[in-house]
């Protein structure tokens, strides 16, 4: 899952600490690894990309 927000989002420090920590994030209550955080567009129009991959497979049912 790929995620998008503007740069001077409070989202992208906390991402980018699990990034580096190799931490999980919580992302709508699901848990998550941050696999790789890009930049997209410039100016106005950009937007800081972050990959999402699941901590759990998404089969398992709780």
């Amino acid at each position: 899952m790929i995620i998008r927000m503007l740069p001077d989002s409070k989202v992208v420090e906390a991402l980018c600490i699990c990034y580096e920590k190799q931490r999980v994030y919580h992302h709508q209550g699901i848990p998550h690894f941050v696999t790789s955080i890009t930049v997209a567009g410039s100016g106005r129009e950009a937007r800081v990309e972050a990959e999402l991959n699941p901590v759990w497979n998404e089969e398992v049912v709780l």
